[in-house]
């Protein structure tokens, strides 16, 4: 079984360290312009077409923005097979993640997608094998895919999702994200002023993640109706996500009504208004 997630033109491996905590993207380091507007080589997160924006960060003093142009002259220098270019990043962490599946990809996202288009951001936790990508082998996988527009900041936080059959050592991740779906799987170029900004990126999770779940009460849990959320501090905002990783509804109150999903198995994340996320598995019936 292979890496998903293969068809980027900058899919070199762009960082190796061994930590597992990627801190904020490192977005709040210096970038350096490679192509004037256009691709930037910022420490920590390597070759991109994407920009650093200080306008409206998330946090900090600056967020990415990754967007699909039309640049035929940008195009060329690439060697891009077409003169729509979507906004790509890509970071390869090499290390060893014994614990990957109970990880989760968390990060603050804003987006203003064109329509017929998705943005994608995605953590894939493969074992190399080899040394080359032709053997490896994905174990987990977090997706997150918006389309449309979020008119401001939200937070995601996607669960690590194990591939059916699939086994070996966790010892490299990629982290992606794309203002256009189709560049990363292969199947188009984008359409022209979708656009992804992203801000603290990171990969957390593991026994902190299970003890904060413990402080989250959720009810009637299986459903086929209205879930209340009771956590032992306020409540700002609730994510239900797919077994895919897709986000299936949110809400800013403690009730969620469900109805209208399909049966079967959700994510959720709960997120309190000190900061925290609470995590745990509901279930439609």
């Amino acid at each position: 079984m292979k890496k998903l997630l293969l068809s980027l033109v900058l899919g070199a491996s762009i960082a190796s360290m061994n930590a597992q905590i990627l801190t904020n993207g490192n977005f709040e380091q210096a970038a350096t312009p490679l192509l004037p507007g256009v691709a930037t080589d910022c420490p920590g997160w390597g070759l991109g077409l994407y920009t650093m924006e200080t306008a409206n960060p998330n946090s900090g003093t600056q967020s990415a923005k990754l967007m699909t142009i039309v640049d035929a002259a940008t195009a060329a220098l690439l060697q891009w097979p077409s003169d729509t270019i979507a906004g790509i990043m890509q970071q390869v962490v090499t290390g060893s993640w014994p614990n990957a599946g109970s990880l989760t990809l968390d990060f603050a996202y804003n987006h203003n997608v064109s329509a017929g288009d998705t943005a994608l951001v995605a953590c894939q936790f493969a074992d190399t094998m080899g040394a080359g990508p032709n053997d490896d082998v994905l174990l987990f996988q977090a997706i997150g895919a918006f389309a449309g527009n979020s008119n401001g900041w939200l937070q995601a936080s996607i669960p690590m999702d194990p591939i059916p059959g699939a086994m070996g050592t966790a010892n490299s991740v990629i982290v992606l994200a794309t203002s256009s779906i189709g560049a990363a799987f292969g199947t188009g170029f984008g359409v022209p002023n979708s656009t992804l900004w992203l801000d603290n990126v990171s990969i957390s999770g593991g026994a902190s993640v299970l003890e904060l779940a413990a402080i989250v009460n959720v009810y009637p849990n299986p459903t086929n109706g209205v879930l209340t959320f009771d956590a032992s501090e306020a409540i700002s905002g609730v994510e239900i996500y797919g077994m895919d990783g897709k986000l299936a509804l949110s809400a800013t109150t403690t009730n969620v009504d469900i109805t209208n999903l399909p049966n079967g198995i959700y994510h959720y994340s709960v997120m309190t208004v000190s900061g925290k996320i609470l995590k745990g598995k509901v279930s439609k019936i």
